[in-house]
């Protein structure tokens, strides 16, 4: 196996709307967003490019695949471009507050930096191993819809160590909004993530990638402090605080990659007392929600083309012992996806293209693609 990594940033020129919450403008930077980005090679490739923004609008997406595919050769469907979803980013998208487009001159920014870091990967590819641990995440974050509601409270680290045992990269999966900062705050902000990443890399002195999991009912609303800067630095390096303690690490086999996909047919016209208008909030591109699932001998990557409530996460992990992890508000953005149980009880109903029951038979199409641990 052989891996890269690397990172650029990707801040906007300022003024700029930013996306998240209410429309606002950025007058100033307060911290760097970042792009970073992972290349994983075993018998085929995955490549990964994980944005500072708030989702990835889908003809984005399908840009960039577009580009890195003629460019390199890769497959379309070997990469995944995902957002950690700072609600303080600049705008990206058409899909929130659609009357106002983002810059096209910013997106293609974006879409140069990921050119740059792919081809700096493909030529700094190195053998590796990859070892897996988790520990638990407590006091930072909990479920938004009640504080005796359950959440994942694992956060799951893949690091890449070269053949002399020398750590090269972590690949952090965990699952929280990262929304301390207020709605009023006007300074463009990777939030928590950026403090995370920058504390991880102090203390150990490897470099990390933080990938969001099922945080869609999952934040820092009932265990935050206060929503400034100062709370940013609080939640971030008390998290990685958490992360750094994870020392049970066990090897695992990224051979005999494999790449499957589930497409979920929906038809709005069927479907009586849906939550939201046709011409709506984010109703766009929103027919043929994608999921893919890479699979290798002892890992799993899942991702999600939205974001993804508790319930759904957990049943996508509990399928079977194999490792793994959800990456979320990956290659397109369909809103919340939301359980039959829980849907219409709480704000993410409103805010989902998942029509009652739909998101839990797209986790069901997720879970069949599934191929067992190999020992």
């Amino acid at each position: 196996m052989k891996v890269a990594f690397c990172k650029e940033r990707i801040n906007p020129s300022l003024p700029c709307h930013m996306e998240g919450y209410a429309d606002r403008i950025a007058e100033e930077q307060h911290d760097d967003l970042e792009l970073h980005s992972l290349l994983i090679e075993s018998d085929q490739m995955i490549l990964f490019h994980v944005l500072d923004v708030i989702l990835i609008e889908k003809k984005l997406s399908d840009r960039i695949k577009a580009t890195l595919s003629g460019k390199f050769s890769i497959p379309e469907d070997q990469i995944i471009i995902e957002a950690t979803h700072t609600h303080s980013g600049p705008k990206v998208s058409s899909l929130i507050y659609h009357e106002i487009a983002p810059s096209e001159e910013y997106l293609q920014s974006i879409i140069s930096a990921i050119v740059k870091n792919t081809e700096y990967c493909l030529r700094n590819i190195t053998e590796a191993r990859a070892f897996y641990g988790k520990c638990e995440v407590n006091e930072f974050y909990g479920n938004r819809n009640g504080v005796s509601m359950p959440f994942n409270n694992k956060a799951y680290t893949l690091q890449f160590r070269d053949l002399s045992d020398n750590p090269l990269v972590s690949f952090i999966n965990l699952s929280c909004h990262p929304t301390v900062l207020s709605p009023e705050e006007h300074r463009i902000s990777s939030d928590f993530i950026g403090v995370l990443r920058d504390e991880y890399k102090r203390q150990t002195g490897i470099p990390a990638i933080v990938v969001n999991g099922e945080c869609g009912d999952v934040s820092t609303r009932f265990t935050r402090n206060g929503q400034d800067f100062n709370e940013v630095e609080r939640v971030g390096k008390g998290i990685a605080a958490s992360l750094v303690k994870t020392k049970d690490f066990t090897e695992i086999l990224l051979e005999n990659l494999s790449v499957s996909s589930y497409t979920l047919e929906l038809d709005y016209e069927q479907y009586e007392g849906f939550p939201i208008e046709k011409d709506s909030l984010i109703r766009l591109n929103a027919d043929k929600p994608t999921a893919y699932v890479y699979e290798t001998d002892g890992f799993r990557f899942v991702t999600i083309p939205g974001e993804l409530v508790y319930n759904l996460g957990l049943l996508l992990r509990s399928k079977d012992n194999k490792p793994m992890f959800i990456n979320a508000y990956v290659n397109e953005f369909n809103g919340y996806a939301v359980d039959r149980e829980q849907y219409g009880k709480f704000y993410e109903t409103s805010m989902s293209n998942y029509p009652v029951g739909k998101a839990d038979e797209m986790v069901e199409g997720i879970r069949a693609l599934y191929k067992p641990l190999s020992r």
